[in-house]
């Protein structure tokens, strides 16, 4: 195409609208303008309206014209153009003439009517009624807009019929409060006549494409999304139409799922990430920023890697990524509550613990001719690998935000592109399976940062035990954000209850009662009535809790049949009772010991699809100690970077080096193991030293304001 071939023209909306029916070129984005962008464009005009108005000058022949921009045609027939650019202003002008059609009825300014008539309207064969902006999803909208009937949004309307729908109803709010009778006249006569467009006539549809992706390649006006989606289009040269369709289906639906217009991106990164990006190096790195700062132009530049040779290669891509999104959105679903039946509440699980990597992960492994049955398949096995690992560094200490997960993902990405079955797809998750019997739930707690965790597992052992006993799965409501439940104590914070007869010391008092095992999530009505009570009397008004409360009611089990089958099947005889008599130091163990068998239940290799490194097996634990054991540390995957795991990574501090505290009175002590992880006399781990420091002293020392402790021969850290 030269420039010379190129051909621009002023013209006023009387020109433009007035002879001329316009359809929209496959590869333009929705209709997509904003409240902002209508009640600016609607604003910029009475301003200039109104101020004319006001100088005396609307009729003047030197008065200024009303710029709106260019846009580009396609010259299809002499009363037929393709509109390649301008969408956007050319759908809000036409909504814009419909609702000053409507005052003028009702004002019966004839005149005006008869001019936006003109600019509205035109017949087709057979003295059909068509539009001057000719698209045939919004025909039933407009007509009704234009004969003042009713319509109701249809339940599957495209995302453009969505949004015409919203911004027509705003601009007859918009016109309501600036339009007035008497001007109507005179305001309809200045909008057709002085306000202009420069139109940039292309000689041909693929120019007008060229002319298009020039204005937008950078994102300024289109987003990513469009501009991709043009790009592909633009180059199968064949079923343009039937596949512009199929994308604009897709995307309305990913986008109603929940309500989220930049699903369609999110879709789009997740399937490149998964399928096409080099994740060798660093996460920080690489194609998975380049992905994110402008998919549209990673896509252009890596071609050939994604195997865009030939105007077939792009029709494939682009059905492969329309069968992927169709997989994509029953995922979509999924993550908005746990559906049991389809074997996917882990992706609901991740998704509330912020695990957004998991959609690239499943999407790697799933292969777009894959039917609903093993795409389920496979995402369940990889949701629930992932919730597995969320919860081993939950028990190991590690943090466990979305970026931490990044490493692990992307390393695995690239064998699960290699899974053409579902069988492959366990094969390589178990090969990363950690070898642990989770005996980190022993001294696990509640401290410092970890409540959200601290929530998520209770919330997981209580659905177990009570959909175990055949009651509703209310993890939803476990897990939301109205916290309708809390974590409940079993003992209050009442260290004199139980200091020094059932533990030695405060400290241990509070290592102790933070513990997993003692804490229950209760209704939030519940747990504020109960209060500071002991619980020789709370665990009496447990009974009409859930089980993993209520069985520390007198009798419980007596009157629950069906608990002995569940004891039975999960071998907790005994642990799932009531504590009776028992010190805390004992409940402690019980109920620790339970929660560690109920996870080795919920988290079970064979139970999530997967196979264990090695087999697993329920062992009864040693004699009671003369404290609560104190587990091997599991091994760790990253190291901590705290500065005394620095220290001992450095090798200035050697493993067992023992830290020293005094506070109101009494001397602490702590050991630091070779991960720098802090472990108090009570068994309890921190990696943290202001945790374990705040476990140790509930406030700060008189006047010095702060916690020392000692390393021997080295000053203080």
């Amino acid at each position: 195409m030269t420039a010379g071939a190129i051909q621009g023209d002023t013209f006023d909306l009387k020109e433009l609208f007035g002879q001329t029916r316009y359809q929209i070129e496959y590869y333009q984005r929705e209709y997509a303008w904003s409240a902002q962008d209508v009640g600016t464009l609607v604003e910029d005009l009475f301003e200039a309206f109104e101020t004319l108005q006001g100088q005396g000058r609307l009729h003047s022949r030197d008065a200024e014209a009303f710029f709106l921009g260019p846009f580009v045609y396609v010259q299809q027939s002499r009363t037929h153009r393709f509109l390649v650019d301008g969408q956007q202003r050319f759908t809000t002008l036409h909504l814009l003439f419909l609702h000053l059609f409507r005052a003028a009825v009702e004002w019966k300014q004839r005149d005006a009517v008869s001019k936006l008539e003109r600019v509205i309207t035109d017949f087709g064969p057979g003295n059909r009624l068509m539009f001057r902006l000719d698209i045939d999803e919004r025909q039933d909208a407009l007509e009704a807009l234009y004969r003042d009937r009713p319509y109701e949004l249809p339940p599957q309307a495209s995302l453009s019929v969505r949004n015409l729908y919203e911004r027509s109803r705003q601009i007859a709010d918009l016109l309501e409060e600036r339009l007035e009778a008497e001007h109507c006249p005179q305001f309809v006569d200045w909008l057709l006549s002085k306000v202009v467009l420069v139109g940039i006539r292309a000689p041909s549809r693929d120019s007008g494409f060229r002319i298009f992706e020039s204005m937008n390649d950078r994102g300024a006006r289109l987003t990513s999304v469009d501009l991709v989606k043009s790009f592909l289009l633009s180059n199968v040269r064949r079923d343009e139409e039937k596949l512009n369709e199929q994308w604009r289906r897709m995307l309305a639906e990913l986008t109603s799922v929940r309500d989220d217009t930049d699903a369609p991106r999110t879709f789009l990164k997740a399937a490149l990430l998964a399928r096409y990006a080099d994740l060798s190096g660093d996460s920080g790195t690489g194609d998975g920023p380049e992905i994110d700062a402008a998919l549209h132009i990673w896509v252009r530049k890596h071609r050939e890697r994604i195997g865009l040779q030939h105007p077939d290669d792009y029709f494939r891509f682009v059905e492969d990524l329309l069968r992927l999104a169709g997989h994509h959105r029953t995922f979509l679903e999924a993550c908005k509550r746990p559906y049991p039946g389809q074997g996917l509440p882990a992706l609901y699980y991740n998704e509330t613990n912020g695990l957004s990597g998991q959609m690239a992960m499943i999407l790697a492994a799933i292969q777009p001719h894959d039917t609903d049955t093993p795409a389920k398949q496979k995402a369940a096995l990889i949701a629930n690998f992932l919730d597995r690992l969320y919860v081993e560094r939950i028990l190991n200490d590690e943090s466990v935000q979305a970026k931490d997960f990044h490493s692990d993902i992307h390393r695995l990405i690239p064998r699960l592109r290699h899974c053409a079955t579902t069988a492959d797809v366990a094969e390589a998750l178990s090969a990363e399976l950690p070898d642990t019997a989770f005996e980190q739930v022993a001294t696990f707690g509640m401290r410092g940062n970890t409540k959200a965790q601290v929530r998520y597992l209770l919330a997981r052992l209580t659905t177990y035990v009570e959909t175990g006993l055949g009651k509703t799965d209310l993890s939803a409501s476990y897990l939301g954000a109205e916290r309708h439940w809390q974590i409940e104590h079993l003992y209050a914070n009442h260290p004199e209850r139980h200091v020094p007869h059932d533990a030695p010391d405060e400290a241990t008092f509070r290592a102790w009662r933070a513990r997993l095992g003692v804490l229950v999530l209760l209704r939030q009505s519940d747990n504020a009535s109960y209060n500071d009570l002991p619980l020789e009397t709370k665990r009496r008004r447990y009974a009409r809790e859930n089980a993993l409360a209520a069985i520390l009611a007198p009798d419980y089990r007596k009157n629950h049949p069906a608990l002995k089958r569940f004891i039975a099947d999960n071998d907790i005889e005994r642990y799932f009772r009531e504590l009776g008599t028992a010190t805390m130091e004992q409940a402690i163990e019980i109920r620790g010991e339970l929660y560690r068998r109920l996870c080795l239940r919920i988290w079970d290799p064979h139970r999530l699809g997967l196979r264990p490194p090695v087999p697993q097996a329920l062992t009864s634990p040693p004699p009671p100690p003369a404290a609560p054991a104190t587990p091997a540390p599991a091994a760790r995957r990253r190291p901590l970077r705290t500065d005394l795991a620095r220290l001992m990574r450095q090798g200035i501090l050697a493993p067992g080096t023992q830290i020293e505290a005094d506070h109101a009175g009494r001397h602490h002590t702590a050991t630091v193991d070779a991960d720098g992880v802090i472990t108090l006399p009570s068994g309890d781990r921190f990696t943290s030293a202001d945790e374990a420091g705040k476990t140790v002293c509930v406030k700060f020392p008189p006047r010095t304001g702060q916690r020392v402790f000692t390393l021997p021969g080295r000053g203080s850290a």
